[in-house]
């Protein structure tokens, strides 16, 4: 799992152009699973809610602007009686078992993920059934709560003004942002989770709230006494009768048959492609190989799995993902592979995942699609991504999961023996981040010892093409009037410059050239002329950035540099640095001071054939990363006399591109070295 910190400035710059405000569609997501004599339920249990004064000591609270922490208390008792749904008056049976929790000063348990240290005021826990109404109180600080569990959260203001709805379409308020930062560890916890409900309450308001992969929908703003209706519908359905499916699980995952949630292990699914026609059937084990963090991004999700009915097929690795329309599918670009190629992930099949929409009728999964089924919005949204799911035969495990410093070193080199593969054949990959480099399983032939994986990025060479990195602006969306520079990656002719699809990447790990052009308009937001070829150096500088980054989490998961406070503390303060950025800029400053006095006490901290390894790695990313700024060139002349009066080195100027030959060479004297290793 990949660490992440908690910006909420980031994610408020990430919504830009992603919210829309005071909207009549998250109320439709409760008005679809209606429950039998709805209204006359509801109106039982306002009237047991106002008789026991927890509603009005809320709203005292509020007129004497409590802190937030005071407007807990009646809250969880207002939840806990919708919950009961007056049951002994009213004879309603519950038919799903979810309760609110406050959850205090306690974050939920991210067992083996590295997920930041962040929780909302409450959240939405799966729990065992009960025979009553009401399923029995969970104690945070006893019983604890995984964030698997968790399928939706309520998020508190003390006061009016801090509600989700902006007054003006630029901006998004912090509880927006909170709100997202929220949606997407549920969806990292619970790959399987297609969007997430959640309610907003601020001062005497409230609002619903729906989070998906294109965005945010905000409802209008209700009155907690006015409304009270409302809230008591939203809170009933989703703690007590909305299945997991409407409340956005994949349809086309189920849980094995016993296994829940709130199980100590994690559960296992049975996951299908979702057409009834398509019999295929896997079963997963264990928790997730990786799991995105991003909300927006692609959400990939990767699982070690079996098939169903086919005992000869052994371990696989099942993936899915959101992929967008724009570009060839993941396993168009496989079939593009002559495959089995050594250090490369062997394709097995693909598909986009389909939903039953009516009888007999199946469609693709996408996020428009949802909100269509759920909100009746057919408005449709920018580049809407399909869920597609994968199959792959090659099996492995992380880098920072190596035994030895062996294991290490001849993994990552047969990953990078892969890379290469690829090119030859006309496909660059493009993506070159810490889930897509892999060790090679037990016993693993010659030149598996480590593959590369995640061809969604990757281009493939076209005849008399060539692939241009640049920079262009997005018109103004329809919800949000700002305008953004985006990074764009287009195939064209060479003589053409037409414009091309947005694509992503993995920033932290992306070439420098690449950030710079990222972060490359003035302050009018005209778009600077500049154009980048796309070629393999860029690749071969994000896969040394995955050397740092699994070294580094290797010692420290393996505690190697306990014995050594200062080395210890030096390098979590550089993982931090270097693998933390919240923003392109943070990222593109961690890395100028990466490159510039060398990391010594990394280097002493490993063992020899490491240390090889990384001293030369770093200094070909020094070597590549050279700046050359046009004035500066324009008076080298000039620069000259000075070196040769001061009798400076004057050093070449220009960068040195990174190639295959020249990290090889550094494999070769790592690998010399390796009888020395002991780690």
């Amino acid at each position: 799992m990949t660490a992440s910190g908690d910006s909420r400035t980031t994610y408020q710059q990430d919504l830009l152009g992603h919210v829309e405000y005071r909207s009549t569609k998250p109320i439709k997501a409760y008005e679809k699973w209606s429950i039998t004599s709805a209204d006359t339920i509801i109106k039982t249990i306002e009237v047991t809610i106002r008789a026991s004064r927890d509603l009005a000591q809320f709203r005292q609270s509020v007129q004497d602007k409590a802190d937030e922490k005071y407007l807990y208390s009646s809250l969880q008792s207002i939840f806990r009686t919708i919950e009961g749904a007056a049951a002994d008056v009213t004879g309603y049976r519950r038919t799903q078992f979810r309760q609110i929790v406050s959850m205090s000063e306690h974050v939920p348990d991210a067992e083996s993920m590295s997920f930041p240290d962040s929780k909302p005021d409450f959240v939405l826990a799966e729990v065992p059934p009960t025979s009553g109404p009401l399923t029995p109180a969970l104690d945070v600080g006893n019983d604890g709560i995984k964030w698997r569990q968790i399928c939706g959260f309520v998020e508190v203001k003390p006061s009016v003004k801090e509600g989700p709805n902006a007054t003006r379409p630029t901006t998004v308020r912090q509880i927006v942002s909170q709100g997202a930062n929220y949606a997407r560890l549920i969806m990292a916890a619970r790959p399987f989770q297609l969007y997430v409900l959640c309610i907003f309450i601020y001062g005497h308001k409230f609002s619903l709230g729906w989070y998906d992969r294109r965005g945010v929908i905000i409802s209008c703003d209700y009155d907690i006494d006015d409304d009270l209706n409302i809230l008591v519908n939203a809170v009933l359905q989703l703690t007590t009768h909305m299945t997991t499916y409407q409340l956005g699980h994949d349809r086309s995952a189920r849980l094995l048959e016993r296994h829940s949630y709130y199980q100590v292990e994690y559960p296992s699914f049975l996951v299908s492609m979702g057409a009834d026609s398509d019999t295929r059937l896997w079963k997963t084990e264990g928790p997730p190989i990786w799991s995105s963090l991003s909300l927006l991004g692609r959400g990939t999700a990767t699982w070690r799995a079996v098939s169903i009915g086919n005992k000869k097929e052994g371990v696989i690795v099942l993936k899915t993902l959101w992929r967008s329309q724009t570009r060839q599918s993941e396993s168009d670009i496989y079939g593009h592979i002559k495959s089995p190629l050594p250090g490369v992930a062997e394709f097995s099949l693909g598909d986009d995942v389909r939903i039953a929409v009516a009888r007999e009728t199946h469609v693709r999964v996408t996020v428009s699609g949802l909100r269509s089924l759920i909100l009746n919005d057919d408005v449709g949204v920018p580049d809407d991504p399909v869920l597609h799911r994968l199959v792959l035969k090659t099996v492995g495990r992380p880098l920072w999961d190596a035994e030895t410093t062996r294991d290490f070193i001849l993994g990552s080199l047969a990953a990078l023996k892969g890379h290469q593969g690829l090119v030859e054949q006309g496909v660059l990959h493009r993506d070159m981040s810490p889930g897509n480099i892999f060790l090679g399983g037990p016993g693993c032939a010659k030149g598996w010892e480590g593959f590369v994986a995640d061809l969604e990025f990757a281009s493939v060479a076209q005849p008399e093409t060539e692939t241009i990195a640049s920079l262009h602006l997005l018109p103004p969306s329809e919800v949000q009037l700002n305008t953004r520079g985006v990074f764009c990656e287009e195939t064209v002719p060479s003589s053409s410059k037409a414009p091309g699809a947005e694509i992503t990447g993995t920033a932290l790990f992306m070439a420098g050239e690449l950030l710079d052009l990222m972060m490359f308009s003035d302050k009018s937001k005209n778009v600077r002329p500049a154009q980048i070829k796309r070629g393999v150096h860029h690749d071969l500088e994000s896969f040394i950035l995955v050397l740092f980054y699994a070294v580094i989490r290797r010692g420290l998961g393996r505690r190697l540099w306990d014995q050594n406070e200062v080395a210890e503390y030096r390098i979590k303060r550089l993982y931090r640095t270097l693998f933390g950025g919240h923003t392109i800029s943070d990222i593109a400053e961690a890395r100028c001071s990466f490159l510039g006095p060398q990391p010594q006490y990394l280097f002493g901290a490993v063992d020899a054939p490491m240390m090889v390894l990384l001293y030369g790695c770093w200094n070909l990313l020094r070597l590549q990363c050279v700046t050359t700024d046009p004035e500066i060139t324009r008076q080298a002349d000039i620069l000259a006399q000075l070196h040769e009066t001061m009798q400076w080195e004057s050093g070449s100027q220009e960068p040195k591109l990174i190639t295959y030959a020249e990290l090889y060479n550094i494999y070769k004297v790592a690998i010399n070295n390796l009888p020395a290793a002991n780690q």
